[in-house]
């Protein structure tokens, strides 16, 4: 009935061998059995770490009085992270995330089918979803607008719009504090009057020294090139998919706390640790016996590489006549 459900020894006949041309295999010479005959998942092999940048501390968001939105919250694994097909509105996300000038926001629609994870596999993190209600971006306590979530050059467009837009209506802001030099035996005026466009430059400069060395910095990587006019913001890199030549479904292990299997998360205080299971913790209910969940090749690995599949355009027919036979069939 399962096609994919084939013995262990269909796998084993070659991977109990691994011979290589000119070299050793890179990681064992032999692969027999799931427990006790497999090697350790790469990801977890020494010298592996995770690759994200986001300045992500799991033991400061599960605490017990973490500051929220509304007061004091206690975060959950599921408030984070869940799989794609869950219909649960998430709690500490934005419905309405602000919009660059020029720049819509995504839709459902828009994202390929390709990218589009099922109930196995978690939704990818994003900051509007999942952060933007405890991690505001205003910029200036002028606007109720928060800045978009985006580049420092759409950032700075969208700042430098809001102030531009804000000073004719505001005139009497051009007069400012005039500012004091200490200068012995010289009398300093109590204020001074800006141009528009030197007040405009003024609170730019001033917004967007708080957001890249204070707000942007809290998670992000940001570096400043000399006479750069601009930060350059490393990419998150967030991790998509962890096992990327096996499978794993989420949904099916649901009813697991999230701690069994990603033990060290309370603890962890640095992006680099990799927070996977090891292969110790899944033969705990994988392994050989009938008291055991299933624990062949086939339960975590697919021979068919299906990104390789192509189109296919049919050549057979029904067969026209059924009197002869007695049956129709295909041609």
């Amino acid at each position: 009935m399962r096609l994919a459900a084939t013995s262990d020894a269909s796998c084993t006949q070659c991977h109990a061998n691994l011979r290589a041309n000119g070299a050793s295999p890179h990681v064992v010479n032999s692969v027999t059995r799931f427990d006790g005959g497999h090697p350790e998942f790469a990801a977890l092999r020494p010298g592996s770490s995770d690759p994200g940048t986001i300045k992500l501390n799991h033991a400061i968001h599960l605490r017990h009085d973490l500051k929220g939105p509304g007061g004091p919250v206690q975060l959950d694994c599921s408030d984070c992270h869940r799989t794609s097909g869950a219909s649960e509105p998430w709690k500490f996300g934005s419905a309405t995330p602000a919009s660059a000038p020029g720049n819509a926001p995504a839709k459902a629609n828009d994202i390929p089918p390709s990218k589009q994870m099922g109930r196995a596999n978690m939704a990818p993190i994003a900051y509007a979803k999942h952060c933007s209600a405890c991690h505001g971006l205003r910029f200036d306590s002028r606007f109720p607008d928060q800045v978009p979530h985006d580049t420092p050059a759409v950032i700075h467009a969208f700042v430098l719009q809001k102030f531009q837009q804000y000073i004719p209506s505001h005139p009497s802001e051009l007069r400012v504090p005039a500012r004091d030099r200490n200068l012995p035996q010289q009398s300093v005026p109590a204020s001074r009057v800006l141009t528009s466009q030197e007040w405009v430059t003024m609170r730019v400069a001033e917004s967007e020294e708080l957001l890249w060395r204070k707000t942007c910095s809290e998670c992000h990587s940001v570096t400043f090139a000399p006479n750069a006019s601009l930060p350059s913001i490393a990419k998150s890199n967030i991790a998509p998919r962890w096992f990327a030549h096996a499978v794993f479904d989420h949904d099916a292990h649901k009813f697991l706390k999230c701690v069994e299997c990603h033990a060290g998360a309370p603890t962890s205080q640095s992006t680099a640790e990799v927070l996977l299971p090891g292969i110790q913790t899944c033969e705990k209910c994988h392994h050989h016996g009938a008291e055991s969940a299933e624990s062949r090749c086939f339960e975590c690995h697919t021979y068919h590489d299906w990104t390789k599949e192509k189109p296919v355009k049919g050549k057979f027919i029904f067969r026209a006549s059924v009197a002869k036979t007695g049956n129709a069939g295909l041609q």
